[in-house]
């Protein structure tokens, strides 16, 4: 495991979780109304849909947050919610013992990528699933650190072990531009400010957010892939 670094960006996000400072606070008010972040095919909705209650659901990465009642939460740091703290390159369950596995926006701040997928598909039973959230056209954002980020071909590769891989936008091409245009400005005049940052960026964002929408207009599948902010793999054992 690559120890974390103590950054600036690693304490605000941090802060943000626990909702822990005037900027974290701010920002998390802020996000609720204006975001750039618009999903025309919510993926892990989708696939905990079809999963009940009786089926063995995993969250790998999930950080402070728990979507629902019954999904196990795996995280490196011991939040509230997390119910097992461990490295998630090297888990406790059992061979081919879960079914349905959820990596959202997580294998990016993974140094070694290759081995969380390994275990995934270890631990995954025969025709189990993954569903994998991974930014493409994205601002760095290092929490714990930021290695990676992925486009289709490099997604197909990294599943390429399983049966079959699915890759389509999670977040799309206009949600990228509008995130980009004002992390530009929030970057450029914050300095080393966390609250000059997210006032910054809710400024900025404030005439332009509700482009976002135009993501309609994009398939999931479709040329979007190129130039979009996120990227999911659904990946079948």
């Amino acid at each position: 495991m690559i120890p974390t670094k103590q950054t600036r960006d690693a304490e605000f996000q941090s802060a943000q979780m626990y909702n822990s400072t005037l900027a974290a606070r701010l920002f998390n008010v802020g996000r609720r109304v204006i975001s750039s972040e618009y999903m025309v095919k919510d993926h892990v909705a989708e696939l905990l849909d079809r999963s009940d209650k009786s089926r063995v659901i995993v969250e790998l990465g999930s950080g402070n947050r728990r979507i629902r009642g019954d999904v196990i939460n795996v995280d490196l740091f011991p939040f509230p919610n997390v119910d097992i703290v461990t490295d998630i390159t090297t888990t406790p369950f059992p061979d081919n013992s879960v079914d349905v596995i959820i990596l959202d926006s997580v294998l990016e701040h993974v140094a070694d990528p290759w081995t969380v997928v390994g275990e995934i598909y270890r631990v995954l039973k025969s025709g189990g699933s993954v569903v994998c959230i991974t930014p493409f056209v994205f601002p760095y954002h290092g929490y714990p650190n930021h290695y990676w980020n992925f486009s289709k071909d490099g997604l197909e590769v990294l599943f390429k072990a399983f049966s079959s891989c699915r890759v389509e936008s999670s977040l799309g091409p206009t949600c990228a531009l509008v995130n980009l245009t004002a992390e530009y400005f929030a970057v450029a005049i914050s300095g080393s400010s966390a609250f000059l940052y997210t006032l910054t960026k809710g400024i900025a964002l404030l005439p332009i957010f509700l482009l976002k929408y135009l993501d309609r207009l994009w398939s999931p599948s479709g040329r979007g892939l190129r130039i979009a902010s996120h990227l999911c793999a659904v990946a079948t054992k």
